[in-house]
């Protein structure tokens, strides 16, 4: 991980944490994505190595760690995305477990408060703007079809509201039952951006050489 000016002069490299204890040789430190707190503090995802999530201070020391690969559910699988969530008042770390179709909830100490279950539904990272959660959807493990993925929309009680290419979203007694792609939009949509005006951009992987699509807000 790299921290730079705008003009690209690096101020700061993070490698793999050796001396914590955690990897047993570099190349298990494979970081997805970062976010940065008020004070400067860097969390960092590393979402296609060990997930773990690394918390560091502005000069590049480990304060702690918290996550990793395991079966319970303050561990991770496929740390995709992190972002802080400050809707509702409150500022906590919003964090991708894909292979397990959801979004985890933790405190910056890195308590698990809260799943946000998604079934099928593979999700990149959390993109918060306003009172909404927008988030690419690489693939539905319920559907054989190659690229099925779709662009999924929450609201600030993290309920589903909106599929982009997708089923309409179902809950049978408060329980969102599991997502698809309906209609081929997408081919392996891997990020979204949504600007002031809520148009959502979507970068997509393996798709062709596309260029991102824009959808506007209508």
């Amino acid at each position: 991980v790299y921290k730079t000016t705008m003009d690209g002069k690096v101020l700061l490299t993070i490698n793999a944490p050796m001396d914590a204890g955690i990897y047993s040789k570099p190349e298990e430190f494979v970081p997805t994505e970062t976010v940065i707190d008020k004070n400067g503090d860097i969390f960092i995802a590393d979402g296609y190595g060990a997930q773990y999530i690394l918390h560091y201070d502005r000069k590049g020391k480990l304060i702690k760690y918290f996550g990793g690969r395991g079966e319970g559910d303050a561990h991770l699988d496929n740390a995709h995305g992190i972002c802080f969530d400050t809707r509702n008042n409150k500022r906590t770390l919003l964090i991708t477990d894909r292979t397990r179709n959801c979004f985890k909830r933790f405190s910056k100490k890195g308590e698990l408060l809260e799943i946000i279950k998604l079934p099928g539904a593979c999700v990149c990272r959390p993109v918060i703007q306003g009172d909404y959660l927008y988030a690419a959807v690489f693939r539905s493990p319920n559907s054989n079809a190659p690229g099925s993925g779709f662009v999924t929309i929450l609201d600030k009680h993290n309920k589903v509201v909106s599929n982009i290419g997708g089923n309409e979203p179902i809950h049978v007694n408060g329980i969102l039952q599991p997502l698809q792609q309906a209609e081929k939009i997408f081919v392996h949509p891997h990020d979204v951006c949504v600007d002031q005006d809520e148009n959502i951009y979507v970068a997509q992987w393996a798709s062709g050489k596309v260029y991102p699509y824009k959808l506007t807000r209508v």
